[in-house]
């Protein structure tokens, strides 16, 4: 019985020993992350719902972004910390698209004509762009202990930074760090690295800019995981997948018939079976009306496909992504 006694009191021991995992606001780049005692909403809580207008009018949920990953970032324009970060944040937007990540930022507080002419010259149109215009949306996000002294509890959370996963739950949420301030996102870029998993078949759409009554091409890009090829969009026999693209139009902007590339001859059991491997661009025609008004317009398409590896096949998939079409505006003298 004491040897018993004595080996319990020894796991005890060992059980605290283990090595110390460092709470989020310890780690490198993530000093601003929110702390238990300052409240919720915190990492593991559903993100407070949003809608808001967009630069057309358009109210945009965050809601509506279910299924996605969700980058959300609050900013203003007389905000130097925020005004430099803007371009990176298009960058990590258009890094991160083919992920299925979905990235926004919501202008607090502004008027709403200042916010449009800022938005339209400095934020990327991959980039889903909000405006709370008294600041009541981005209040719901402000832990009561984060910046207590702030009556305005929209200003508590200007610069901050959240990620929401699929379900609508906060796992990342930065308060600004001007100690120390990092304008490229390298630290959120990492948690996005960390969290979602790269995909076998990687969908996403450059942004394109043309002027009214003019055409273009939207370019939408399958990367294929090495090792995997997805079926041709005329496969080889009739029960294989064909992949298809299909984007659908906006106000003042109709998308045609998408035109695949050619295939590859992938050798399967003696057969030749007709697929697309590695970086895939199927292009879609792209006609803007004459009297299309200036602005980005967003473009939802869906590619389906099925991807398979020289032993197994996985399941057919349906992937949403979208395209960012830029009106130009007259030309100023």
């Amino acid at each position: 019985m004491i040897r018993f006694a004595a080996l319990a009191v020894l796991l005890c021991a060992c059980a605290g020993t283990g090595p110390r995992v460092p709470p989020t606001w310890e780690r490198p780049g993530l000093g601003g992350a929110v702390r238990p005692e300052m409240g919720a909403p915190q990492p593991g809580d559903a993100a407070p719902d949003l809608a808001l207008p967009d630069l057309d009018g358009n109210i945009v949920s965050l809601s509506s972004m279910r299924g996605s990953w969700v980058v959300l970032h609050f900013t203003a324009t007389w905000c130097p910390f925020c005004d430099s970060e803007v371009a990176h944040l298009g960058s990590l937007a258009s890094a991160m698209a083919p992920r299925g990540v979905k990235t926004v930022i919501v202008d607090i507080e502004e008027d709403v004509g200042t916010w449009h002419d800022y938005a339209r010259s400095h934020v990327s149109p991959s980039v889903a762009t909000l405006h709370d215009a008294n600041g009541s949306v981005a209040a719901r996000f402000a832990p009561p202990g984060a910046q207590p002294s702030f009556e305005d509890r929209a200003q508590a959370v200007l610069d901050a930074t959240l990620i929401v996963d699929p379900q609508g739950k906060i796992r990342l949420f930065l308060l600004p760090d001007s100690a120390h301030f990092d304008p490229t996102f390298r630290a959120v870029r990492g948690e996005l690295d960390r969290l979602v998993r790269a995909p076998v078949v990687a969908v996403g759409a450059a942004p394109r800019t043309v002027a009214p009554g003019e055409h273009t091409e939207l370019r939408v890009r399958l990367d294929v995981a090495p090792g995997y090829h997805v079926m041709s969009d005329r496969p080889s026999a009739p029960h294989y997948v064909p992949t298809r693209v299909v984007v659908g139009g906006a106000q003042g902007v109709a998308a045609g018939d998408a035109a695949y590339p050619p295939a590859t001859s992938f050798a399967l059991a003696g057969r030749a079976i007709a697929t697309f491997e590695g970086a895939v661009d199927i292009v879609v025609p792209i006609e803007v009306a004459a009297d299309a008004s200036p602005g980005p317009r967003r473009l939802r398409g869906t590619a389906r496909y099925q991807a398979c590896s020289a032993t197994t096949c996985l399941f057919p998939e349906s992937r949403e992504f979208e395209g960012t079409v830029v009106i130009r505006g007259p030309a100023r003298n």
